[in-house]
């Protein structure tokens, strides 16, 4: 469980590590454990609302064959900047770098995340906005709600 006294950066940090770890092991439970649901995802290209698991799992799962695809041997992702905007919500944008083999396969994108505190004490994301501008392919794993969309992905 969170501390109370973590900072919106060691909030949003720790779920950078969960949730990375997650995708890179193909977890989906550990991953589905920091996500609200409904959950909320945007991409320049798409707005959708996650509303079950399964749904999730899909997503999840056109993320990981995009990534596995790619070669994709380190998803390094860091907090830029985080805030608390109430004792229950923060404010956090992260960047993400994919590199295979130690080379970076596109230019690194920002995610803007809003990650509440549920009853349970737990600090979960609640909705992201992507700003991926240079591949299409991962744009569409991140909209992968229909086969032709995770189609398009891999």
């Amino acid at each position: 469980m969170q501390e109370p006294t973590q900072s919106a950066h060691e909030i949003s940090e720790h779920l950078l590590d969960r949730t990375g770890n997650a995708i890179m092991s193909d977890r989906f439970t550990d991953f589905l454990a920091c996500f609200v649901l409904p959950y909320h995802m945007e991409t320049l290209e798409s707005s959708r609302l996650i509303s079950t698991a399964p749904g999730m799992e899909t997503t999840f799962q056109a993320v990981r064959a995009h990534l596995n695809k790619h070669e994709i041997t380190l998803m390094a992702r860091h907090c830029v900047s985080a805030s608390f905007r109430s004792e229950t919500e923060v404010a956090a944008t992260h960047e993400t770098r994919l590199i295979s083999r130690g080379v970076m396969v596109q230019q690194p994108y920002p995610t803007f995340s809003v990650i509440r505190r549920g009853w349970d004490k737990r600090w979960r994301i609640s909705s992201s906005s992507y700003v991926i501008v240079d591949s299409d392919p991962l744009n569409a794993a991140l909209a992968a709600h229909t086969q032709a969309a995770r189609n398009a992905a891999t």
